[in-house]
């Protein structure tokens, strides 16, 4: 209990002030802690900072979301398959998005709304590929990550392939293939959050069927739960997360599995406290990445997946050998 509460608290403090350090630091123009929290509590200050900032809030809300949704459907795919390496980037279901946003863009679909119908199917299609396969191959930790992997090495393939003959658009299109929260609108994040937060609520609703889940199916059903309809509702609701935050940001990696590790090595294996502290977690993990992105190529920006792939697969390695250990 201690140590929750200690978790908790550093969360509490570490949070903002990752937002606040988001709000001062850029390869434009810093801006001073004491001018972000001015404008912040409504205080008067230069058109300039204001413009930085405003341009910033909207980059680091969408930052934010985008890592909370992410540790949100790493932990639902986490607990739905009782695996500790399912995350929506390993498991394959980024890369089918992407394809079929891609392939949404190859003819001519621009919305945003046509662009998440295209995700949804790609992801779940690319799931439900990725989940029978390594059933039929043995169904260990291991195996869904060979095949996920396998898969997203294949759908990138293609996706490149696609992006080619997208002629003009292509630059556009491979710096969100690499994602990046760089060119975000608010209306955008708005429409994202649309999707995230009733979905994320749906899944809260469902805490107590997939806590059973841990205890294997055989048990789950003998208590009255509907395994089958739990799970299939959890992995839809996962991918239409996963598939509004491609459609957003495009896809990045890791976070879905780091921030509910660390969330269940703080706080336990109740999916309901995971669930919410990894999506804080995430947030400040994808708020602390952007701005090192933003920095390390300075002028230039590196790719969000980039910062986030070199420090989320060194801890992919170690969850591996831990898990086969245990």
């Amino acid at each position: 209990m201690r140590a929750e509460r200690l978790t908790l608290t550093l969360i509490a403090i570490s949070l903002p002030l990752s937002v606040l350090l988001s709000l001062s630091i850029g390869p434009y123009r810093s801006v001073d802690f004491p001018v972000v929290v001015a404008a912040l509590v409504g205080l008067p200050v230069s058109r300039l900072s204001l413009d930085v900032l405003t341009y910033r809030a909207v980059r680091t809300l969408a930052a934010g979301v985008l890592g909370a949704g992410l540790a949100v459907s790493g932990s639902t795919l986490q607990f739905t398959l009782r695996n500790p390496l399912a995350d929506p980037y390993l498991a394959g279901v980024a890369s089918g998005s992407l394809l079929g946003v891609t392939l949404a863009l190859l003819w001519g679909r621009a919305s945003f709304w046509d662009l998440y119908a295209a995700a949804i199917a790609g992801g779940l299609l690319t799931l439900s590929a990725v989940i029978t396969i390594s059933g039929l191959a043995g169904g260990g930790a291991v195996t869904l990550l060979v095949v996920g992997v396998a898969f997203s090495y294949v759908l990138s393939g293609l996706t490149m392939f696609f992006m080619i003959m997208l002629g003009p658009r292509l630059p556009g299109a491979l710096y969100w293939m690499f994602g990046s929260v760089a060119f975000m609108t608010l209306p955008l994040v708005e429409r994202t959050l649309v999707i995230l937060v009733p979905a994320a609520a749906a899944l809260a609703a469902l805490s107590r069927p997939l806590n059973s889940l841990l205890l294997g199916d055989e048990v789950a059903r003998a208590i009255g739960v509907r395994v089958r309809l739990v799970r299939l509702s959890s992995f839809a609701l996962a991918s239409l997360i996963t598939a509004a935050l491609v459609s957003m940001a495009g896809p990045v990696g890791f976070i879905g599995l780091v921030a509910p590790w660390l969330a269940k090595r703080s706080f336990g294996v109740r999916f309901s406290t995971v669930l919410w502290a990894s999506a804080a977690m995430g947030a400040e993990i994808a708020v602390l990445s952007d701005v090192i992105a933003r920095l390390v190529l300075f002028p230039s920006e590196a790719p969000l997946t980039a910062v986030t792939s070199v420090f989320g697969a060194p801890l992919l390695v170690y969850i591996l050998i831990k898990s086969r250990g245990e």
